[in-house]
Formats: C-alpha cells, structure tokens, sequence
C-alpha cells in the first residue's frame, strides 16, 4: 500500500503476471535434517541437473535471468556468481523441475507414483480511481547486493553463504554482503530502454520493501553519501524488529521459516527527495552457521 499522494497509476490493465515458488517440503527423506526448515526451500541442483558451464545452460536452457554479478561481489567467490560452481538456487528451481535426486526417491524420473498437489493461490488488489494530484510511482534501479555502481537494477539478485569455520564464536558467525547502486535508471539503461532520464532529474523514495530468505539477521538501507538509515529490518525475538521467523505449527508460523518482513512507506510530507544519480547503500547480514543456497538481498523500491 502506497502512502498519498503516490500512487501506481495503470491506465489499460490486462494481464497480471506473479512470480511464485511452490515447493512441496513433504515426502522426501531431507525433510528430516537437522535445519528447523526444509533444505528443499533453498533449491538444490540435484544429480539430474545438466550443468554445462561451457555452452552456459541448465538443462540445454539459459538461465534466465542469467547469471551476473558485479566484478565486485564475483571478486568474493561467491559461488552463485558462475555456472561452474552453481549449486543451488532460482536457476535449479524451474517449474516442473525436481529438488530431490530423483534416482534415489522415486521409481521413475517423473515421480510418477508420489501424490500432486493442486494448488490455489488468491490475490487481492485494492485500487481506487485516479485522481487530481495523484503522482505516478515508478520502479527504483536499488538495490541489490549483487550489484554495483555503475550498473542500475538488480543483477544476480540470489548468492550463497558458505559456512564459516569450525569454532567461530556463533556472535562472529555472520555473512555480511553490502552494495552501493543509484536510487533511480537514467541515461536509458539497458534494463530501463524507455525511460531516458537524465542523471540530475529529481526523485522522491517513496515505498521500500526487504526481500531476505531463511537465516536472514538484518537488511539496511543507507544514504551512501551522509551514511543516514533510510529503512532497516532486522530479527528480534518479539519478532518486532521487521524480520519474523515462525515459532508453531499454524499457517503463516511455521517455526523456523521466515514468515514476515516490513516495509518503508513515506507520504507527500516526509518522502525523501534525491537526484536519480544518488547513491543508496544496501547491507546484509545472516547467519552462517550452516550453508545456504539461493539466498537473497533486495530492495524492492518506488
């Protein structure tokens, strides 16, 4: 929900589009490891993947969005960064694709005697006529942990965090990633085309909401310039803090899952005002106690 007196302002709406994982965690032998949560959330390439780092597919198929970090966070290591480390993650969780070694928990490569699930998702939209003074919102190009200036948008959006050693203090046992990119696209940006703003063109940030996964701690959002905390998010436990992990058994409490993150909203009177060249700084933090795979680190903003 936007605050007065912005609004995303759809003049001939016909096709909605969502984005959704569904996984089904019952059945499979993982679903008894030591995590809180199922491994299979996180998307393990399984044995029947075809990785071939040389033609750059999964499966005879590009991944899309393929896979690009900036030199900065590749730099790292990170092995989500490259085909020929890959491991897990959104490129190995296509629809119709298996998260299980097939081989080993079914009779055959469709799995055809485990149950399907029919699924139902509902969505709720809340519009209202525009109106006089209404101001049209538009997509920020920050930010991703994956990205750097001089790139705008997201890049890999997913990563890794490896475990940290054996018999690091669990205080000290953090994967800490940061970028800076600019609040808004410019210069008719590849990931922008029609937009051909210019640098010096002023931008109100008017609605920011974290995307983290499972062991996420915290996600911040900085002026990169003055260092100021726009909006931040962390775990508490009140789960207070703008990060909530489950504690029972209840839809939307499932003990160990991420089940809520808050957002960031400002109205005409107190929306931050920058050139759509300012430099916004993203910080995440999670734990890494034990690897994880696909993880993420957005802003998703207007």
């Amino acid at each position: 929900r936007f605050e007065a007196p912005y609004r995303m302002v759809l003049e001939r709406p016909s096709v909605w589009a969502p984005l959704l994982h569904i996984i089904r965690l019952g059945g499979s032998e993982q679903e008894g490891a030591a995590e809180a949560y199922s491994p299979l959330l996180e998307c393990p390439c399984t044995p029947q993947r075809k990785i071939d780092p040389a033609n750059g597919t999964i499966d005879g198929r590009r991944p899309e969005p393929p896979l690009e970090c900036s030199p900065e966070f590749a730099a790292t290591g990170n092995p989500s960064c490259s085909l020929s480390t890959y491991v897990g993650g959104w490129r190995c969780c296509e629809h119709n694709v298996f998260v299980v070694d097939t081989d080993k928990e079914c009779s055959d490569a469709a799995c055809s005697e485990k149950p399907a699930d029919e699924v139902y998702m509902k969505f709720t939209f809340y519009y209202e006529d525009a109106a006089p003074g209404v101001r049209g919102i538009e997509t920020s190009a920050c930010c991703d942990v994956t990205g750097q200036m001089p790139e705008q948008g997201f890049e890999n959006i997913e990563y890794d965090i490896p475990a940290c050693a054996a018999g690091t203090p669990p205080a000290e046992c953090l994967h800490v990633a940061e970028s800076v990119q600019t609040v808004g696209y410019f210069g008719a940006h590849p990931k922008s085309p029609r937009s051909p703003h210019k640098a010096s063109e002023l931008v109100d940030l008017v609605f920011a909401a974290p995307h983290l996964h499972v062991a996420g701690i915290s996600l911040s959002l900085q002026d990169a310039e003055t260092n100021e905390t726009l909006c931040e998010v962390h775990r508490s436990k009140d789960n207070a803090g703008g990060v909530a992990y489950g504690r029972g058994d209840a839809p939307g409490d499932e003990r160990g899952y991420l089940v809520g993150l808050s957002t960031c909203r400002w109205s005409g009177a107190d929306a931050r005002r920058f050139r759509r060249d300012h430099p916004l700084r993203i910080r995440a933090v999670y734990d890494a106690s034990s690897p994880h795979t696909g993880v993420m680190s957005l802003w998703i903003m207007s």
